[in-house]
């Protein structure tokens, strides 16, 4: 082939061809050539890219081409430079320079620059195959001739010079540490292009200083922040001559140093608010191209995301530029009767519904991302001000971006005050005469719903449903739909006595509409509707079920066309929640309609409604729990399908542009050597079947029994694997630990039930060690994989029977997890190391500041996610692990409460040794409590949580009668003291822990408080429990047996306590997250064997809503 530039050429031809059988055979002609002829083929596509008589197409394929054949990272059978002689591969690399320092044709030239940037990359990787020799690392005469073709005093030829500027960019990241010690040559060819005459040039200079920001060290770009003033002018001279791609580039790796390193511009901004000043112009330029807009509007979210505090400290006017210039944007919303005929006929799931208004929809998402970033503290008066100013002006669409900026920021609204204001502006519009305006006030109030339940449903539920009642008739099936939309987000979180009030009357209205409407958005909306008020009334829907149900499945039997599938899945969906509402008695016969329904849809080729079928299965298998098995023979076939990868080779010619650009698919080396690509949407799929195992588990236990083994084969795949398609699964590979925790649970349960013993689930915990410690902790590096594995191995610890491991097994796995910590410990230290060091080296007003310091910290998590599954192990094996391991965590607790950045996890140990080895592990306590006590007062709440956390568990102990008092002032100092801020999520579980602890205290030791702590006084005042679900539970449940035993100081002298604790009952029946059905069953045998003049006393502490339902457990 290399003697034969015209064969080359012809092959070329054919590689492109439209006939089938030519291009296939030339296909296996380049695939042998690869395999078989690396040099002839290298050299061959090389003679054709250097020649001038192929025509430009075929040049052009053929660098695409050579490209390939030098990247490394594709299979050997793909990287044809790596098996060239080290003659012949220093002859193309050199040949390569000279053919981009001479080559004529700019578009072919900056191919040749492509390869160029790929072999740079290839021959300065750690794995020799790329490399010229062995031993010989790198390109010695890449940045030499980079340097001096991008130096306009060496190079006079602009069109050259703005080529190699860009290359010398491409290659930065391979060649980073090369080129940091370049600084005399780098420097000049950055001083001298951005100087430069040509606009091209100075424009390629800017997108290099960017590049160089981004992939170098702070304090190597630092001297760059100088030519910020110069990067401001070439914008201005890009849109002065209308040169909109190049401004685009420009503007896209603007965008990306902000990402990176927004300190770069902390300077510039300081002294001018440049860049800021120039981007609102941008943003507020309404002449200037809509793409470059919406990215100057990006440039200044992005920057109020990543430096939230220095703003507010340093600039505080940047945010509410940036505000201004949201505002702005939502303006952008075309006028008059066709676009407003095309917006109420256009489906809200149809193709191009994302594209219309898109200046309107990108300062929306802004908006919400900068509220969110800067915070109501400093952006709260602007934003009101803003609000006020727009919804008071004339013009509908002021009108629209103001109740926007509602809809987008009402989340992060504090004060009831502004949230009573907000509510009542949208109200007010929701009969405006535009229909987009009352549309958006009706969405806006659905999102106020959401975000500030359930406050604002109980107090506004008299006021808002009657008002979304009557917008169900609006003339415009879009707005209706929308109602229906806000409906759904205020009644899912309405209580449900007071739900039952409304239910007639809106079932009525939505069965009307479901009948007469042929709107499918109003259909969909209808349905769900339907389905809410179910979920919410519960039992009492039953006199509605006979009525809907064959509506239902009259839609799942028609609505099957092209653009029905979200239709037939909301009815799918539906049909689940009357299931889950009505209960297994009288769904069983529909439930058995439904699941032959779903297993005869498309779910291969429609993943929406695929998705929507997975859900509903999921609530019906929850609904009817062991009954469910019966469907399992014809559901799990399915299940394992899906859990299978399925890919497809790669074209032998290489992966076409079109793959390339194609989304869909993600590119992977199969263990056979083998390109091969995969659907995205398969690792969607496989998430969904992980999840489906799950639920059956969760939902099924002891009667999953029979498909525990079968289940077992299809997850082992996921669980460790070296296949690089397996290990793009790392979220799907979570799943499968969890999946495979719930087999565990189910094959104990279903062994109890048949009388056997626990041989499955201990065969199945010793894989799960096998594939997972033997695999992929003993070989694994990365912070998240193995934080994955560790919390799976503490998921199968939980699930296991007392007694499954034991002896110097034990002994093995504590210290397997031990060193995996250590080694943890290592990479943190190292990597402080270099922080600090590179801190050192950086000017000072470019190191770190108050934003820098909440980054998340993967080895952290890593370390708790360890620390967990020896806390699991120690439950599995209580006794073994306190002989064998007891002293090991007495002397980790003693380094580890040393360190500053190892003393919360010190403390979860200490909780653990406590949970699981209760008395057992007082050795430890001389070292633990004082710690513990001293943690409470801590100023961080993540150091308080296990403190109290530890407290809860210790106070059942005999031994801790000794320090139970010191342990009363101290929680009753820190509950007493001031209440944690709205937003302040980990303080509010801090103050969560404490109040459990304290309550566990009480309980336990109540001879032991203090006279001068009033104990019940603080707890019953802190009640009910909302932040920390697990510890509302347990305090919920003791509440409910304490009150059940009238315990006195529970109840106060006199029963002075016992309106509000009934109070707090109330409250607490039947909300999902802060109770259970054993709660809510014992809070209503609670209020029913109260004499009625009890209650009638304690009426006065009730509020209207907890009336209601006490009246509701009552009848």
């Amino acid at each position: 082939m290399a003697g034969n530039a015209a064969q080359m050429v012809e092959l070329l031809k054919a590689l492109t061809s439209s006939q089938n059988q030519e291009r296939q055979q030339a296909e296996k002609m380049f695939q042998h050539a690869k395999t078989s002829e690396p040099e002839s083929l290298v050299l061959g596509l090389m003679q054709v890219l250097s020649g001038e008589s192929a025509e430009e197409d075929v040049r052009r394929q053929a660098s695409v081409l050579l490209r390939q054949l030098c990247t490394y990272g594709h299979s050997d059978k793909d990287f044809a430079f790596g098996k060239l002689n080290p003659s012949t591969k220093q002859q193309v690399a050199e040949q390569l320079l000279r053919l981009f320092e001479t080559m004529q044709n700019k578009k072919l030239q900056q191919k040749v620059g492509d390869i160029v940037a790929m072999l740079a990359a290839t021959t300065n990787q750690d794995d020799q195959k790329g490399w010229f020799a062995p031993g010989q690392r790198g390109w010695p005469t890449l940045l030499p001739t980079c340097f001096r073709l991008a130096n306009p005093t060496q190079n006079q030829n602009a069109s050259s010079c703005e080529s190699a500027v860009l290359l010398l960019k491409d290659i930065t990241e391979a060649y980073k540490k090369e080129i940091s010690s370049a600084q005399a040559e780098l420097g000049a060819v950055v001083q001298q292009t951005l100087a430069h005459s040509e606009i091209k040039v100075r424009c390629a200079a800017f997108n290099l200083v960017c590049e160089l920001v981004g992939v170098l060290e702070k304090k190597v770009w630092a001297p760059l922040t100088a030519t910020g003033n110069v990067l401001v002018q070439i914008i201005q001279q890009l849109c002065q001559n209308n040169m909109m791609e190049d401004l685009k580039d420009c503007m896209s790796n603007y965008i990306e140093v902000v990402t990176v390193e927004p300190d770069f511009f902390k300077q510039q901004l300081q002294s001018s608010m440049e860049p800021a000043k120039l981007m609102a112009t941008l943003v507020k330029t309404k002449q200037c191209d809509s793409d470059i807009r919406s990215m100057a509007m990006e440039w200044l979210t992005q920057y109020c995301e990543r430096k939230p505090k220095w703003l507010a400290k340093s600039l505080p006017n940047f945010p509410g530029l940036a505000l201004e210039c949201c505002m702005d944007l939502m303006l952008e919303i075309e006028d008059g009767d066709a676009a407003l005929k095309e917006w109420a006929e256009r489906m809200d799931d149809e193709e191009g519904e994302e594209d219309m208004d898109e200046l309107h929809h990108n300062g929306e998402e802004a908006i919400d991302r900068i509220v969110e970033a800067i915070g109501m503290d400093t952006l709260g008066s602007s934003l009101f001000a803003l609000v006020g100013n727009f919804s008071s002006q004339n013009h509908w669409q002021a009108k629209l971006a103001a109740l926007t900026a509602v809809k987008q920021t009402v989340e992060y609204v504090e004060e009831n005050e502004h949230i009573n204001e907000m509510a009542k502006l949208l109200l007010q519009h929701m009969e405006h005469q535009h229909p987009r305006v009352r549309c958006k006030a009706v969405h806006a109030l659905g999102q106020l719903a959401n975000d500030q339940a359930p406050h604002f449903q109980d107090a506004w539920h008299a006021t808002v449903m009657p008002k979304l009642l009557q917008q169900f008739d609006d003339p415009v099936d879009r707005v209706a739909s929308m109602a229906m939309s806000a409906f759904v987000s205020f009644g899912e979180e309405l209580d449900n006595a007071l739900m039952a009030e409304y239910a007639n009357a809106f079932m009525t209205k939505l069965v009307g509409r479901l009948n007469s409407s042929k709107h499918r958005m109003v259909l969909e909306e209808s349905i769900t509707s339907i389905a809410v008020i179910a979920g919410v009334i519960g039992k009492d829907f039953s006199q509605y079920y006979d009525g809907i149900m064959p509506l239902l499945k009259q839609l799942v039997l028609n609505a099957k066309g092209e653009k029905e599938a979200r239709l037939r899945g909301k009815a799918f969906e539906c049909l689940s929640l009357l299931g889950l509402a009505v209960g297994k008695e009288k769904f069983l016969p529909d439930a058995k309609e439904a699941i032959q329904q779903m297993l005869q849809s498309d779910m291969e080729t429609d993943e929406l409604l695929r998705e929507y079928i997975k859900e509903a299965s999921e609530r019906i298998c929850k609904c009817l729990k062991n009954d469910f098995a019966q469907f399992l023979p014809h559901l799990m076939p399915n299940v394992f399908k899906s859990l299978k990868l399925e890919m497809e080779e790669v074209g032998a010619g290489g992966v076409s542009a079109q793959d390339n650009d194609d989304t869909e698919y993600v590119q992977i080396t199969a263990n056979n050597g083998k390109l091969m690509k995969v659907k995205t949407t398969k690792f969607d799929e496989l998430s969904q079947s992980v999840q489906l195992i799950q639920t059956y588990c969760d939902a099924m236990e002891g009667s999953f029994f029979d498909f525990i083994q079968p289940t077992a084969q299809a997850l082992m795949p996921l669980m460790a694997s070296s296949d690089e398609a397996t290990l793009l699964c790392d979220e799907v590979r979570l799943d499968a630990y969890k999946a495979w925790a719930g087999l565990i649970k189910c094959a104990n349960a279903g062994a109890k039930e048949r009388n056997q013993g626990p041989a499955i689930a201990n065969e199945l915990l010793r894989t799960f060690l096998h594939r997972v410690v033997g695999s992929v902790l003993q070989n694994e590096t990365e912070p998240e994989t193995i934080k994955d594995a560790a919390d799976g191995m503490a998921r199968c610890f939980e699930a296991v029977e007392v007694g499954s491991i034991g002896g110097q097994e034990v002994t093995q796995l504590a210290q397997q997890l031990f060193t995996l910590l250590d080694a943890s410990f290592v990479r943190q230290a190292t990597k402080e190391k270099l922080l600090n060091e590179d801190k050192a080296a950086t000017p000072a007003e470019l190191q770190g500041d108050e934003d820098d310091e909440n980054d998340e910290n993967d080895e952290e998590e890593c370390q708790r996610a360890l620390e967990d599954a020896i806390g699991g192990l120690m439950k599995v094996a209580p006794q073994d692990f306190a002989s064998q391991c007891l002293t090991e965590c007495g002397k980790r607790l003693e380094g580890w409460l040393q360190s500053k950045s190892h003393r919360v996890l010190a403390l979860y140990l200490g909780c653990d040794l406590l949970k699981n080895l209760k008395e057992a592990s007082q050795p430890v306590w001389p070292v633990l409590m004082p710690a513990i006590f001293q943690g409470l007062g801590d100023q961080d709440p993540d150091v308080r949580i296990p403190c109290a956390y530890g407290i809860a568990w210790a106070a059942p102990l005999p031994a801790f009668a000794e320090a139970a008092p010191q342990a009363f002032s101290k929680l009753a100092q820190l509950i007493g003291g001031p209440a944690p801020k709205k937003r302040d999520e980990q303080a509010k579980i801090a103050m969560d822990n404490a109040v459990s602890a304290l309550l566990v205290l009480a309980k336990n030791k109540a001879a032991q408080c203090p006279q001068d702590v009033p104990v019940w006084q603080l707890i019953i005042n802190k009640l009910p429990l909302k932040a920390d679900e697990e510890e509302a539970h347990r305090v919920h449940k003791i509440i409910v047996e304490l009150l059940a035993d009238q315990n006195p100081g529970l109840l106060g002298p006199d029963n002075s306590h016992l309106g509000k604790v009934l109070s707090i009952l109330a409250e607490v029946y039947k909300q999902e997250d802060i109770s259970t059905e054993e709660i809510d069953t014992g809070i209503a045998n609670l209020f029913k064997l109260l004499p009625r003049d009890a209650l009638m006393k304690c009426a006065a502490s009730f509020t209207e809503k907890q009336q209601k339902k006490i009246e509701k457990m009552l009848s």
